[in-house]
């Protein structure tokens, strides 16, 4: 698992993948800005609401909210964006580091965006399930949020980079042998998608420990 941390914070300094990790990051931050403007001239339209000074308070608050559910929301809405260039990324990834290995056969575009969109909706489902435990038990709510979204992450992302080269069936019987240290990669993105800014290049980050780990379990002899 640190083998395949530290691989994968190598090729975040690679030069040949930052132009689609930029373009990933670029995107997710676009259509934030797009959000907050439109809400913003939305309100324009907002009619007189008892008096002035509530009309000024929705006016005041709602870019800050907007910001701050964004950042809630940032990891789920990169990791949609991140389907688009994960093809692409896990390939540059393989040529460079793994020269000598089987070709992958790559996902079609509705495969991944799919498996994110599926990703994202679960994510979200499970804070929304778990916010009361955040809300009544501070610290330990959060706790068990980032375990069971690391469960959710350590799952979806193996499964993206699996199957570029294995049929479906492969794929979970490879996860299912080796789920310790799949969970373990789940947790550190988990725990990045709960910092600001950071939880926005978390999807990609995870992409890319899970393509250098699924990497590392074809190389392992055969149990």
């Amino acid at each position: 698992m640190f083998a395949s941390l530290g691989r994968a914070l190598a090729s975040f300094f690679d030069p040949a993948l930052w132009g689609m990790i930029v373009k990933a990051l670029l995107l997710t931050i676009v259509l934030f800005v797009v959000i907050v403007v439109g809400i913003e001239y939305l309100l324009h339209f907002l009619p007189t609401l008892g008096a002035p000074w509530v009309n000024r308070a929705i006016e005041v608050l709602a870019p800050i909210l907007t910001v701050l559910g964004l950042l809630a929301a940032g990891g789920p809405v990169a990791a949609m964006f991140a389907s688009l260039y994960l093809d692409r990324v896990a390939d540059a990834i393989e040529n460079r580091t793994y020269p000598g290995a089987p070709k992958a056969k790559g996902m079609s575009l509705s495969t991944s965006l799919g498996a994110n969109v599926r990703l994202a909706g679960a994510v979200i489902l499970v804070d929304l399930l778990l916010l009361p435990a955040e809300a009544l038990a501070p610290g330990a709510g959060e706790i068990v949020t980032i375990i069971a979204n690391g469960f959710l992450l350590g799952r979806e992302y193996f499964e993206l980079a699996a199957l570029r080269h294995l049929e479906r069936e492969a794929a979970d019987a490879l996860r299912k042998r080796n789920a310790g240290r799949i969970f373990a990669v789940g947790l550190i993105v988990s725990a990045l998608s709960y910092v600001p800014f950071a939880d926005i290049i978390a999807p990609l980050f995870g992409a890319a420990m899970m393509v250098h780990l699924y990497q590392r379990i074809q190389r392992e002899p055969a149990k």
